[in-house]
């Protein structure tokens, strides 16, 4: 399986090796990660799979800890759990596109699915071996800020997204399907005109005007003490927990103290923007067993997140919006590594067939 893995690695980087050359002036500041080699296995939190819910029975619940503090004293996130709304059927039945009909048992479980790279310049792709791709106008330039006391000053950092499904690609609990069946880049915010531009991203989502209220922004400080302790309060879609006041609008500009609280919050406003838009689909729930159902109010409970790079939360993961103070200290490598990568977590319903062929 490792050697699978690793010439699938040594292909992807190859074949965009070949199409884009380095930037000299730019490798001090694009790192290389081990997310094709090494991080494989080594990266993720493997436990973090846990709870497997059978029948709507909870069988393996997670290993992890619920709290205190690890090894070198930061405070432990909170635990993977079953989210509210999972599947709670006995049994399923199944009549999806052009196979044929079968009954199975419902299972659900935490799976991997993305990478979520964060960065400031603009086409570095640290998940390819540090590779330049090419994009390097100023004006997709990210910058660090931190807020004034007017809130003038402000960070933007790109998003890059790849398909990252490692428990498919390994063939484990294969009944389970994944959208993607291998590592592949989904997205680039350097060529999204609405990462940059607050209008123009308003006009991509109406939905978020919404969310730029002031009675929206006072509700969220409600699922902000919730989301602290790794329970998102989904009916208030457009809050980000502690990450930021509220998702709207959906781009890279963001008001937070840190690095790893705005690489966050603009992470999450990326993963809500795609839920809006119908390209990632909620795999939570009794509708969500046969296949995953589009529903434009992102349900955070079904998210959660992992520091995979570079310095990897190796045996655990956070909620949406989790406060940074119990997962972010020391991840970062200043000089070296500004922002990081995380790998996002998907709360998966399915139907094991039984009886039938899916």
């Amino acid at each position: 399986m490792r050697r699978r893995l690793a010439a699938l690695a040594v292909g992807l980087i190859g074949a965009l090796a070949i199409a884009t050359a380095p930037d000299e002036a730019g490798a001090q500041t694009c790192p290389a990660s081990d997310m094709l080699g090494e991080g494989l296995v080594n990266n993720i939190c493997w436990d973090c799979i846990f709870p497997l819910r059978i029948s709507g029975v909870t069988i393996f619940k997670s290993s992890l800890s619920g709290g205190g503090t690890d090894a070198k004293g930061f405070a432990l996130s909170s635990r993977p759990e079953v989210p509210s709304g999972a599947a709670n059927k006995s049994f399923c039945a199944c009549n999806e596109g052009s196979g044929l009909p079968y009954a199975g048992i419902p299972i659900g479980m935490w799976l991997p699915s993305t990478l979520y790279e964060t960065t400031f310049a603009p086409g570095c792709s640290s998940v390819l071996g540090g590779i330049r791709l090419g994009i390097s106008d100023p004006l997709y330039r990210g910058t660090s800020g931190f807020p004034a006391g007017d809130l003038t000053d402000q960070s933007f950092n790109h998003v890059h997204l790849y398909s990252y499904p490692l428990v498919a690609m390994m063939e484990l609990f294969t009944s389970c399907e994944s959208q993607f069946s291998d590592i592949d880049v989904l997205y680039m915010s350097e060529v999204d005109p609405m990462w940059n531009d607050p209008v123009i991203a308003l006009y991509g989502n109406p939905m978020s005007i919404f969310g730029t209220s002031l009675p929206a922004q006072a509700a969220c400080a409600a699922d902000a003490v919730s989301a602290s302790m790794g329970k998102p309060i989904d009916e208030l879609f457009w809050c980000g927990g502690t990450w930021s006041s509220t998702m709207a609008p959906y781009t890279g500009i963001e008001h937070a103290q840190g690095p790893m609280q705005f690489s966050s919050a603009t992470s999450q406003k990326l993963l809500a923007m795609n839920v809006a838009r119908g390209i990632t689909r909620n795999k939570k729930g009794n509708d969500a067993l046969c296949k995953a159902q589009f529903d434009p109010m992102i349900e955070r409970s079904g998210y959660r997140w992992q520091v995979a790079w570079p310095r990897p939360e190796g045996t655990r993961n956070h909620a949406s919006g989790e406060t940074p103070l119990r997962w972010a200290g020391g991840r970062l490598m200043p000089g070296v590594a500004e922002l990081p990568i995380y790998l996002l977590w998907e709360w998966t319903d399915c139907c094991s067939p039984i009886l039938g062929d899916n």
